[in-house]
């Protein structure tokens, strides 16, 4: 289980990689370093769970005290992001997910109080990294040098959240925003048109 698990986690981490790649220089907002970070963070979350479900397959003597655990913290990791993605790449990760929890709970070795508790603790460990870098990752916003852009977004702990960038000055505000603008004036500077 572990090992299709594993496969399935690199092929889809690879996959998101190429297909982010091919896509570069189609979306604007990623050229400016919107959701740049966002994407990396999520391959680079991805190559971590594959490396502890990778890890929980060695027969190093820690390793095998820690198998569960880290088949644990990898099955919650896999089952939240793939719930959170289910429309592009998730599918899959729910399936890898399903597969390392079933690895997970088979090599628990008998039932002990401790051992259980630091299972719980990593998978809750593996999500709490997850949101916390959705948080950050969907944050850094590159503006360029000159122009303006905006845009909103949401965090899955804080909120809505909506920034605008003037000629390579960020500002941020709460909650989502529908209207504002911008512009260039007869100097070539950009400007804000106000809104939210």
């Amino acid at each position: 289980m572990v090992s299709i698990a594993l496969v399935i986690v690199l092929l889809t981490d690879l996959g998101y990689v190429v297909i982010l790649r091919a896509q570069e220089g189609e979306h604007p907002n990623t050229s400016s370093g919107v959701m740049v970070a966002t994407y990396v963070f999520v391959a680079t979350y991805l190559a971590l769970l594959a490396l502890m479900l990778g890890a929980s397959m060695l027969s190093r003597p820690l390793l095998v005290r820690l198998r569960s655990t880290s088949r644990a913290a990898a099955a919650a990791g896999l089952l939240v992001i793939g719930v959170l993605a289910l429309m592009s790449i998730g599918a899959l990760l729910v399936v890898a997910g399903a597969l390392a929890t079933g690895a997970a709970l088979r090599s628990i070795s008998g039932f002990h109080w401790r051992g259980a508790l630091r299972d719980l603790a990593a998978a809750m460990g593996a999500v709490a990294v997850l949101i916390a870098g959705f948080e950050v990752s969907n944050r850094v916003i590159v503006c360029p040098p000159k122009g303006f852009m905006g845009g909103s977004g949401y965090g899955l702990v804080t909120g809505g959240y909506h920034w605008t960038c003037v000629d390579g000055r960020l500002d941020y505000g709460p909650g989502f925003c529908s209207s504002g603008g911008g512009g260039i004036d007869a100097n070539g500077h950009a400007f804000s048109t106000g809104g939210c």
